[in-house]
């Protein structure tokens, strides 16, 4: 599963810039609508456009492995044979 870790990158910016780094901030700066920001926050939202990746670690000066991590948690969803299982 892929988390993201928005709320970290916040803080961590508010920390460096010494002010409050708030969903409507990243709205005027990056055109990403709160809604979409909440989603990723609550690690909700089943899919993201590669321009929302870029954009936030624009905003935030990050790499995407900063911004997203991958948490395994030993559930394959996907089609067809597990990826991970031997033949």
């Amino acid at each position: 599963m892929i988390q993201f870790c928005l709320r970290e990158l916040m803080a961590r910016k508010g920390r460096v810039e010494q002010r409050r780094i708030t969903y409507g901030l990243i709205k005027e700066h990056t055109r990403i609508w709160p809604s979409t920001l909440s989603r990723l926050a609550n690690n909700s939202s089943a899919q993201i456009g590669l321009s929302v990746i870029d954009r936030l670690c624009a905003f935030f000066a990050c790499q995407p492995e900063e911004l997203m991590v991958h948490v395994d948690t030993g559930a394959y969803s996907g089609r067809g044979p597990d990826p991970g299982s031997s033949r």
